[in-house]
């Protein structure tokens, strides 16, 4: 009996942890992650203003050097939200497309300046690496973390519904408002379902990471028609939840507890101020 009992036991210990193995395992994606922090605290409006700024500095330049201290600031921001671990592991997401611009800006982005390091005849395609396009394809990476990294960090720091409170405080109309935070809410959940049919699908004898990638095809629609139905489902459970909410019906909406810019709101934007003049400086009078 006493062996019986500790086998159970054993089992049962075993079962529990892979239990909270596979929780631990559906925590993935790009969520929202509570926290109080400086850049949680900061007004959506703000965060929406820095993504806008950085993303127009990166596109005007192709300097490294300045791309590279945006990209410190935003590492940095990412250190400040105590999220920096959570926010690298999400830019896992950008690799194969990281790979790609690389690849195709280091042998045809035409930037034939400097020392030639390879050059080829692909059929009617001729390839070519020298020291300028290998300059330009580091700086298009950059440029591609810049804009992608600063918008997983505000997914990680921004709630659904301040967002919404912040758009509708901006005035921008109702309709648009819901669209973008619900759009902005729909990654979340979408994730969560692509991962729980991925485990039903595994659970079931379905290997994603093994075979040829035209293997991997086959495999991948056993994701993709679940996942349509799904969203499917979902939409006409919205779209009936808002009818009977009377979503339409006023003319002018009240928004409650309405967001207010404060102190760190202000000091990111002094900041903000700095990093344009510092840009303009750099790429005008300095790197020239």
């Amino acid at each position: 009996m006493t062996i019986i009992f500790s086998l159970k036991s054993e089992l049962f210990t075993e079962s529990v942890m892979a239990v909270r193995k596979g929780q631990k395992k559906k925590k993935r994606g790009i969520l929202y992650v509570p926290g109080d922090s400086p850049v949680h605290s900061l007004d959506p409006r703000t965060k929406l203003l820095m993504l806008f700024i950085f993303s127009i500095i990166s596109f005007l330049t192709t300097n490294v050097i300045v791309t590279s201290l945006i990209l410190a600031c935003i590492v940095a921001l990412a250190l400040n939200s105590g999220l920096f671990n959570k926010w690298l592991y999400s830019l896992r997401l950008l690799l194969p497309l990281i790979l790609f611009v690389f690849v195709m800006d280091l042998f045809f982005s035409h930037e034939s300046a400097g020392a030639e390091f390879f050059s080829a005849q692909i059929w009617f395609i001729h390839a070519y690496a020298t020291e300028g396009s290998l300059y330009f394809s580091f700086s298009m990476v950059i440029r591609l973390l810049i804009i992608a990294g600063f918008s997983f960090l505000f997914i990680m720091t921004t709630k659904y519904s301040d967002f919404v409170k912040s758009l509708q405080g901006m005035k921008v109309p109702h309709i648009i408002s819901f669209s973008l935070g619900y759009a902005l809410s729909s990654t979340a959940t979408l994730s969560r379902d692509a991962n729980n049919v991925i485990d039903a699908q595994k659970s079931r004898g379905l290997e994603f990471d093994r075979g040829s990638p035209m293997k991997k095809i086959d495999k991948l629609l056993s994701l993709f028609i679940p996942m349509t139905v799904i969203m499917l489902n979902r939409s006409g459970q919205v779209s009936d939840a808002m009818q009977c909410r009377g979503y339409g019906t006023a003319e002018k909406p009240s928004l409650y507890n309405a967001p207010k810019l404060g102190k760190d709101d202000f000091t990111a934007i002094i900041f903000l101020s700095f990093m344009v003049m510092l840009a303009f400086i750099l790429i005008h009078f300095v790197l020239i």
